[in-house]
């Protein structure tokens, strides 16, 4: 019964290359090479020896418990080896990959910019409790199957399943926003590691996934110049207050200010040049500290930028975003537009034409995607390109634009359409330098927060 409860309290897919990789920087990989269920354990090979409830670590101001290494044990389905020794391995090894999850979480936590949607956990997590359910023929079965898997109530059941999604939501979200900032440093991964590892494992080589490459064209829903004007004639207002009163900043941003720093002030910590947007960006390496910016316009939305300190190569700032409105009119003329895209392009039209045209070259994405994998695909994407073959153009179909706050459209031809298979001993080199160039990237950031976060370890 803990298997089958247990199965679906394991992280959701999305972060299971992370983990992977930090269990691969931890020398934890060989242990989920023996796997087994729970109940197929030889007795006494468990944790429970040990003093359940003392302390292992505290990390900022959480405390982790050695009951909270034998519950992550058990949900990882990792096999407890008989001898103390190695338990006390497996111990220490497992206290690791918890330490290092809670000092990311604490990390984006840390980090106003993030948002979760709780809505959506919510019912994600309402989800894993129906398919647990399903598996009993009653409340009174179900609910002993629980309190014997150590997960108590239904209640506490779900309120831990809402946990984890959420702390994985956040690991994930901190994540990809390092990268989008340019925060995120990639470690090079030799050739000789490489190599190495190749010759470990080429007698077990990987399945390829299935994968796919696509050029697209991202088309935005903009605001109309109506609505433009009224976000201008705001944030011109607000200049007027804040040029004589700059020390007022604060105040206002957390009134007014339309993104998620608005509760700290519009705090948006240490930046270096280059990150932010390009307006944005040489309007605040411009500013002397304590002045505000005239307003600036982005892909946003419109700005009033305050440099609180300066050091070399970085400042730090604070900004107020009022965004321009979007209304049911402009996401018809969107619809329009990417209609008129496809239209084009089924006719010939050359993608790099469309491109320079159309495609929303200031929101970061790439118009270009030579291979991803098709479990990867956003569900969006998958939907709408379905069984497809290579050559079709698919679309329009919306997706959210977080620029914006709204939906844009996408028109899109498959490039490659590639069946799952054996990898050739060239695309496991090549797929295996990413997963180590990732392992080694995310063990750098690790180690970072590590030093910036009281970690105790007790055990």
């Amino acid at each position: 019964m803990r298997m089958i409860l247990g199965s679906l309290s394991r992280r959701p897919r999305a972060l299971a290359g992370l983990l992977g990789a930090v269990s691969a920087t931890l020398a934890v990989a060989p242990l989920a090479e023996a796997q087994v269920a729970p109940q197929q354990r030889p007795a006494g090979q468990s944790l429970s020896a040990l003093p359940l409830d003392r302390i292992a670590a505290v990390v900022g101001t959480k405390v982790i418990l050695v009951s909270d290494i034998e519950a992550a044990v058990v949900a990882q389905n990792i096999q407890v080896p008989p001898d103390s020794a190695a338990r006390a391995e497996l111990l220490r090894a497992v206290l690791g990959q918890l330490v290092d999850v809670e000092v990311l979480v604490q990390r984006a936590e840390m980090d106003t910019a993030l948002t979760v949607d709780e809505d959506e956990i919510g019912a994600m997590a309402d989800e894993q409790v129906a398919k647990a359910r399903a598996n009993f023929p009653g409340d009174q079965q179900f609910r002993a199957a629980l309190v014997e898997a150590g997960f108590g109530t239904p209640d506490e059941y779900r309120n831990r399943q809402f946990e984890q999604i959420r702390r994985d939501r956040l690991q994930n979200s901190y994540i990809e926003k390092l990268k989008r900032d340019g925060k995120f440093t990639t470690v090079n991964v030799s050739e000789k590691d490489v190599t190495a590892e190749l010759e470990r494992q080429k007698d077990n080589l990987p399945q390829r996934p299935a994968t796919l490459g696509f050029q697209q064209i991202l088309i935005p829903t903009l605001p109309g110049e109506e609505s433009r004007a009224r976000a201008r004639k705001t944030i011109d207002s607000l200049y007027e207050r804040l040029r004589d009163k700059p020390m007022d900043f604060e105040e206002v941003a957390r009134a007014v200010s339309q993104d998620g720093a608005a509760a700290e002030g519009g705090d948006l910590g240490w930046n270096r040049r280059g990150v932010m947007v390009p307006e944005f960006d040489r309007m605040m390496f411009m500013l002397n500290p304590g002045i505000v910016s005239p307003p600036v316009e982005t892909r946003f939305g419109w700005h009033l930028i305050r440099v609180d300190r300066v050091q070399p190569a970085e400042v730090k700032a604070r900004h107020i975003l009022i965004r321009a409105e979007i209304d049911s009119s402009d996401y018809a003329r969107t619809v329009s537009r990417a209609d008129s895209v496809r239209a084009m392009w089924d006719r010939g039209v050359p993608f790099d034409s469309l491109r320079s045209q159309f495609h929303d070259e200031r929101s970061g994405e790439d118009a270009i995607v030579p291979e991803v994998a098709q479990t990867d695909l956003p569900p969006a994407y998958a939907e709408a390109i379905g069984d497809n073959p290579a050559g079709s153009i698919v679309g329009p179909f919306a997706i959210d634009d977080q620029a914006s706050g709204t939906r844009k459209l996408v028109v899109l031809r498959l490039t490659r359409v590639q069946p799952a298979g054996t990898m050739t001993l060239d695309e496991a080199r090549l797929s295996l330098r990413r997963s180590m160039q990732q392992a080694y990237s995310i063990r750098r950031l690790l180690d970072t927060l590590r030093a910036q976060t009281y970690v105790s370890v007790r055990i």
